[in-house]
């Protein structure tokens, strides 16, 4: 990092454990409430502070008619599609092979650059991808089912869904983040997700539907909004002002070791040896993929970190 970059560290690994703890507590609120419940209300809650902090300077408020449309699809890309695929798979699935999986977010984001935006990709990068995805691999073919997962394929394909939401998200997002800030583009996404999902938590039983409503789902729904949704976010987007992304994202690495240490303190889940070593070939491979950004010196204004 740069000089003084070091004060950004106890930052940065506080940001990690907030993301990493989001996935034990989306899993706790399903204990509870349907899937787009949780969604629904993660969002809504978020909603307060994110206005009270656009509220200050209320032309943060303002999308030029020409960028309505491309920011609308991509709330449609994330969070609505995102956080459908990331919580339908912690419904089947367990947090910890979830957390892994959405570990390769960075590596999709390189395939759609490249895609989309034409960005070279050089040998050690693909080298990255492959392993990424063999370790993703590796993970999921030999989960097997239990209390936590139920549908584990079913759960591990609809997270990876998630994952290739999140890569696709980023490349959309970086023409956007050169106009408004990344407040301003966190705000209508809860404003989309919270009227998309509106609809779908009155097929679930509605918002007055307190059946499932009990203190650790409401501890986990308030986690989700002001601890990830918006204190997580900050911390990114402050970190994102003052450093490299790839200098930020490679902090994403360390998602699946809190919320794998996580779901052993809470569950008593533990990886076998097989996914851990998986895992650890997931997490040198995103390495590998971002490894160009320190041979090119490259950075960008966005990067997408759950």
């Amino acid at each position: 990092m740069k000089k003084n970059g070091g004060r950004f560290v106890p930052l940065l690994i506080l940001m990690t454990c907030l993301f990493g703890l989001s996935f034990i507590a989306t899993k706790q609120a399903l204990n509870g409430l349907g899937i787009f419940q949780v969604v629904f209300f993660r969002h809504i809650i978020a909603l307060l502070p994110l206005t009270l902090i656009l509220w200050r300077d209320k032309e943060m408020f303002f999308i030029a008619p020409g960028d309505r449309w491309p920011l609308l699809i991509l709330t449609f890309v994330e969070p609505v599609g995102y956080f459908i695929f990331e919580t339908f798979g912690l419904r089947y699935t367990s947090p910890a092979l979830v957390s892994i999986i959405i570990a390769t977010i960075p590596v999709f984001s390189l395939v759609f650059a490249y895609w989309i935006l034409d960005e070279k990709v050089n040998l050690i990068a693909l080298l990255g991808i492959f392993l990424s995805l063999l370790g993703v691999y590796g993970v999921v073919s030999i989960q097997q089912k239990s209390a936590l997962a139920p549908l584990p394929l079913l759960g591990n394909i609809l997270a990876l869904g998630a994952a290739i939401s999140a890569g696709f998200y980023n490349v959309l997002c970086r023409k956007l983040t050169q106009s408004y800030s990344p407040w301003t583009i966190t705000f209508y996404q809860a404003v989309v997700a919270s009227i998309v999902f509106l609809p779908l938590t009155f097929f679930e039983g509605g918002i007055s539907n307190i059946v499932g409503w009990n203190k650790s789902v409401l501890i986990s729904i308030l986690y989700l909004s002001l601890g990830s949704s918006v204190l997580a976010y900050y911390l990114l987007n402050y970190s994102l002002r003052h450093l490299p992304t790839h200098k930020v994202a490679i902090f994403a690495n360390l998602i699946p070791v809190v919320t794998v240490f996580w779901s052993w303190v809470i569950y008593g889940e533990w990886l076998g040896l097989r996914q851990l070593l998986g895992a650890l070939v997931v997490i040198l491979g995103v390495y590998l993929t971002y490894y160009r950004f320190k041979r090119k010196k490259i950075s960008d204004k966005n990067t997408s970190v759950y």
